[in-house]
C-alpha cells in the first residue's frame, strides 16, 4: 500500500507541476489552450483518485479488525470527501456496521458471562483480584462500555463524511 500511495503522490505532484508551468498567459480569454490543459489536468486527477480509491478499498478489505478499518479511514480523512473515493467507501459502510454489530454481540455475551460469574462470586470472575468487588465490577463494565462507545463515535463521525 505504501508504495502505491507514494507512486500516486509522485504522479500527482508531477501533474500539478506540469499544469503550473504553462508557457502562456492564462488570463488571455481568446486562447483555448488553458481550457484544454485544465481538462487534461482534471482527467489525470480523476484517474489518480480512482487508483487511490482502489488502493483504499483493497487495504480496507485487508484489515482484520474494526479498529484497523477505522484507523485506515482516519488516515485518509481529508480525501474521503472526494466524490470518486466517497462512492467507493460508501459501499464499505455496511461492512463496518456488520462488524460493529458482531462486536456488540460479542461484548454483550462477554457481559452476560462475566455478570453470571460475578453474581456467583466465581474465582474466574472478570474483576481484578486486587480490586474490591464493587469497584472491580464498575471498572470492568466501563471497559466494556468503552469497547462499544469508541466505534459508535467513529461510525457517527464517518457517517457525516460519507
Amino acid at each position: 500500500m505504501s508504495s502505491a500511495i507514494t507512486t500516486i503522490e509522485t504522479e500527482f505532484t508531477a501533474a500539478v507541476d506540469k499544469f503550473m508551468l504553462v508557457d502562456y498567459d492564462v488570463m488571455e480569454i481568446e486562447k483555448k489552450q488553458f481550457s484544454d490543459d485544465f481538462f487534461t489536468f482534471r482527467q489525470r486527477i480523476k484517474e489518480l483518485e480512482r487508483r487511490l480509491a482502489s488502493v483504499l478499498t483493497q487495504s480496507f478489505d485487508d484489515c482484520d479488525t474494526l479498529v484497523g478499518k477505522f484507523k485506515l479511514l482516519e488516515s485518509f480523512e481529508g480525501l474521503l470527501t472526494r466524490e470518486i473515493i466517497q462512492d467507493e467507501l460508501e459501499k464499505k459502510q455496511i461492512t463496518l456496521l456488520e462488524l460493529y454489530k458482531s462486536d456488540l454481540k460479542i461484548t454483550n455475551q462477554t457481559f452476560q458471562d462475566g455478570k453470571a460469574k460475578v453474581d456467583k462470586l466465581d474465582e474466574n470472575s472478570p474483576i481484578s483480584s486486587n480490586m474490591p468487588p464493587i469497584a472491580g465490577a464498575i471498572s470492568w463494565t466501563h471497559g466494556l462500555l468503552d469497547r462499544i462507545r469508541d466505534p459508535m463515535e467513529r461510525l457517527q463521525g464517518l457517517s457525516q463524511s460519507l
